[in-house]
């Protein structure tokens, strides 16, 4: 029984302190710096490319991702054994809220994953050419970062609706 509680301990704190990160992270990002950084436009720039080459943002995201979801599914297959099947888990009330939860969790790691952090780093590559030619932005240069802010506008938002609505499924399953 130590064993099944000490597996537990640390699995529900890899994925409860990651996932409160991510869903931070995503908040801050997709409410704050990502509208602040587009409505400053260029001058934007060093920080962003900073925050992303230098710091790895979107890199720690990614893995505060992985670590929720993997971690999550980890507990949610534990406690499937437990109960005999998946049926009898996802049966019950419980495992019907944490597996709709997982689900959700899943898909929004995968948008953010390709939705959000490739156009991030995208962006940032873009703004590196521009920067490099010295100048402003050429009018492709300009139709591609339009391209990529809208592209990032809506898949920030997808993400952190989705972020929401499996925090929401997780938090709340034991009363369901």
């Amino acid at each position: 029984m130590l064993a099944a509680s000490t597996f537990m301990i640390v699995f529900r704190f890899l994925h409860i302190v990651a996932g409160a990160l991510w869903v931070g992270s995503a908040f801050l990002f997709v409410g704050f710096i990502g509208p602040s950084a587009a409505e400053v436009g260029p001058s934007s720039g060093p920080l962003l490319r900073t925050a992303v080459k230098k710091r790895r943002v979107v890199t720690v995201i990614d893995w505060l991702g992985v670590t929720t979801v993997v971690a999550g599914w980890v507990m949610w297959i534990k406690y499937a054994n437990d109960f005999g099947s998946v049926a009898d888990w996802v049966g019950t009330r419980f495992g019907l809220g944490i597996t709709i939860g997982a689900v959700i969790a899943t898909a929004t790691f995968f948008v953010g994953f390709f939705g959000v952090g490739r156009n991030v780093d995208r962006l940032v590559e873009l703004g590196d050419e521009v920067a490099a030619a010295g100048g402003e932005p050429t009018p492709d240069q300009q139709a591609r970062m339009d391209r990529l802010g809208a592209s990032l506008e809506r898949f920030g938002k997808m993400d952190l609706t989705f972020l929401m609505l499996a925090l929401i499924a997780m938090a709340t399953a034991r009363y369901w």
